[in-house]
């Protein structure tokens, strides 16, 4: 949270979503639906370099650069030593997700009428993001400290406050909910996405991370179409598909967009897997890491 990145993200991912909402468009009856789409993929999106650019600090080139022989020489194990360094990557990106969620419902206000703008919504928004800024900058001048930690949460938490306040004058009536569900299923996604990378930021160059993050993510998109070219059974081609990296698992936008539910057990199913896929990454990159000690020894 206090790399400098960190804030560049959050910055970006909120000037971005209201840029979605703002920008004119000819999908009458629609917009919503689009801005939906468009909005919730920019967040899993930025999430997904989010862990990337966070392991390749907090991993890659702490644990392998010389700070993991320190830590090891205290009693902590190689696998709380890993699950620390995921959860501490962990809270910054669950912290991004959750602005981007407030961030995106603020949006869909902004942006619920096909015609208008609501630009008293707009500048309430964007006055939010200045205020933030200058609240954090002012901190920072009259007592130090780490700009970017102190602009990340502030700009949170006074985005957040902001859009309470307007939530409780205006009613809910005009902001898109089913955007937080769908928040909610990308946040497992992102817990499955940090999975598959985690034990590879273990033994490789930033270099490497970095693209192995981009493959990793695009091929997300395609695996469960490109399993399904194949003449295998139902059973065997599930299988293969909870294995591989599949992100359209926990896209449920298009089935609220149309109106029909999800079920709480997908929900539950959905966290098991993203959890199961944690544990197994955890277990191997502790494994990886003290291999690694061991050779270095």
């Amino acid at each position: 949270m206090g790399d400098p990145f960190c804030l560049v993200l959050h910055l970006t991912g909120i000037m971005l979503m209201c840029l979605l909402g703002v920008i004119p468009g000819f999908a009458a009856g629609e917009h919503l639906k689009l801005l939906r789409d468009q909005c919730l993929a920019l967040i899993f999106l930025l999430g997904s370099l989010g862990f990337v650019f966070g392991f390749i600090c907090v991993v890659t080139d702490d644990i392998r650069r010389g700070a993991g022989s320190i830590l090891v020489s205290w009693p902590i194990g190689g696998f709380c030593l890993v699950a620390g360094k995921w959860c501490g990557v962990f809270a910054t990106v669950l912290l991004l997700h959750g602005s981007f969620l407030v961030a995106y419902l603020w949006t869909s206000e902004i942006a619920w009428d096909p015609e208008y703008l609501n630009l008293s919504s707009l500048a309430f928004y964007l006055g939010a993001i200045v205020l933030a800024m200058g609240v954090a900058g002012l901190r920072h001048y009259l007592f130090g400290g780490s700009y970017a930690v102190v602009a990340n949460v502030t700009l949170l938490l006074l985005v957040a406050a902001v859009f309470t306040v307007r939530l409780l004058l205006n009613g809910p009536a005009e902001f898109d909910w089913s955007g937080i569900q769908s928040g909610i299923m990308l946040a497992l996604g992102l817990i499955a996405f940090s999975a598959f990378l985690l034990p590879v930021a273990m033994f490789v160059d930033a270099a490497i991370v970095l693209c192995v993050g981009v493959v990793l993510f695009f091929f997300g998109l395609i695996s469960n179409y490109l399993t399904s070219l194949g003449a295998l059974p139902a059973q065997l081609q599930s299988m293969i598909q909870s294995l591989l990296p599949n992100w359209q698992i926990f896209w449920v936008a298009d089935r609220l967009g149309a109106g029909a539910d999800v079920p709480a057990g997908y929900y539950v199913s959905s966290g098991i897997h993203a959890v199961l896929l944690l544990a197994v990454a955890l277990i191997v990159g502790a494994i990886v890491f003290e291999r690694m000690e061991l050779k270095a020894a």
